[in-house]
């Protein structure tokens, strides 16, 4: 040990972990790390020490684990309802891989209604909302009145929450306003979701490698097992809160910075370096232990599965100009600053970068495939009457004793 600073040995083993996961704090900023002139990194002491704290006294904790029949992660996949999820998102539509989720069976067709009287009614809400608002914020403004206008929002029978599930979703694709300017109030009820949230976040033309890039992009983000925001939703579901209540807690909890919305910080990255320049912009970004947002998965130390498919078809779409060198570029230079591989945040910014989507739409294409997830876990969750209470574990001053 040399200062304040621990080598890379030193740090896996005051934690109890291999090198691979102290790589892993670092790129979600839990650990600083320093790298020499000559290459050699170094930890932070204090950082390790306060994870080495929260390591010990997190042992002696219960844990709050949901029995979930979705998505399995493990040895660097991961599959939805024991299928590939990769597989599942490359050969199905979005819109099949949801009912997948919900139900566990492949749907015969996925044409499902819709409801324009509920379409104008959220549009007409959004009018007040500023043209610059993000995709986000206005699938909250439409989930709240697709709830307010649904008379079996409490019905929380299968076959009714899936009913609603196509209702919301539909609702959120076609509730956002054209990227073209032209008027929204037209269904497309034929169209597939892919195809309409095209229409809402760029200009270009919809072709077949693009809708077929954006429906997979859809397919891989319907559900990574529990993540923050869909432990808010069984939470909620818990309790249970309606369906629509439950996709409003994931809603408020996905736009995170370190969540859905990490790929917010990409999408200026590349942006900067596509007017300053790869090496302007992505020293200007990198954090103080040299970290930036969409690389590195805790989950997948080798490279994430779904960053890997969403960029090879990305490569197949011809970009505008020479934005896809840019991404390239701007992949090939975090990485030579020691960085894990990108990760699906990465992808995403890369995907709107290049299809020139506005800022925020990586977020709502985050949002939207997510959503068919937190459904899914909704109605598990909703099928176990089980009710749980979490606990904090204290570490503030011990109160006096109470006089007798």
């Amino acid at each position: 040990m040399s200062g304040l600073r621990l080598t890379t040995a030193e740090a896996a083993a005051r934690l109890g972990v291999k090198p691979e996961t102290l790589y892993a704090y670092v790129s979600r900023g839990l650990i600083e790390r320093h790298r020499d002139p000559g290459g050699v990194s170094t930890y932070a002491v204090r950082d390790v020490e306060r994870l080495a704290r929260a390591g010990r006294r997190s042992k002696a904790l219960p844990a709050l684990v949901f029995p979930s029949a979705l998505t399995l992660i493990a040895d660097g996949r991961f599959s939805y309802r024991g299928v590939d999820a990769v597989d599942a998102a490359l050969g199905h539509r979005f819109e099949e891989v949801a009912e997948w989720l919900w139900t566990g069976t492949w749907p015969d067709h996925t044409a499902w209604p819709f409801d324009t009287v509920a379409l104008d009614q959220v549009l007409a809400a959004q009018e007040p909302v500023p043209a610059t608002c993000l995709p986000l914020d206005r699938f909250r403004v439409i989930t709240a009145v697709a709830a307010a206008t649904d008379p079996v929002r409490h019905d929380e029978r299968p076959e009714v929450v899936v009913a609603t599930a196509r209702r919301l979703l539909r609702l959120l694709a076609h509730g956002l306003p054209r990227a073209d300017g032209r008027e929204a109030r037209r269904a497309e009820p034929t169209r597939t979701m892919a195809e309409v949230l095209w229409t809402r976040l760029t200009r270009l033309p919809r072709t077949p490698a693009r809708i077929d890039l954006l429906d997979a992009a859809l397919g891989l983000l319907a559900d990574h097992e529990l993540a923050s925001s869909t432990l808010a939703v069984r939470m909620a579901a818990m309790v249970r809160a309606d369906v629509y209540e439950a996709v409003g807690a994931g809603l408020n909890v996905v736009g995170g910075l370190r969540h859905g919305g990490a790929s917010l910080t990409i999408e200026a990255t590349l942006r900067d370096a596509a007017r300053f320049g790869v090496a302007r912009a992505v020293q200007g970004r990198l954090g103080d232990g040299g970290r930036l947002d969409g690389f590195g998965h805790a989950l997948y130390p080798d490279g994430d599965p779904r960053a890997t498919a969403l960029l090879d078809l990305l490569a197949g779409t011809d970009p505008p100009g020479d934005r896809l060198g840019t991404v390239v570029d701007v992949l090939a230079a975090v990485q030579a600053q020691g960085a894990p591989p990108p990760n699906v945040d990465a992808a995403l910014a890369a995907i709107t970068f290049c299809t020139d989507m506005p800022p925020g739409s990586g977020e709502a294409i985050f949002a939207l495939a997510r959503t068919a997830g937190w459904i899914a876990h909704a109605l598990e969750q909703f099928d176990q009457p089980t009710f749980m209470r979490a606990r904090v574990d204290y570490v503030g001053p011990t109160p006096p004793r109470a006089r007798r």
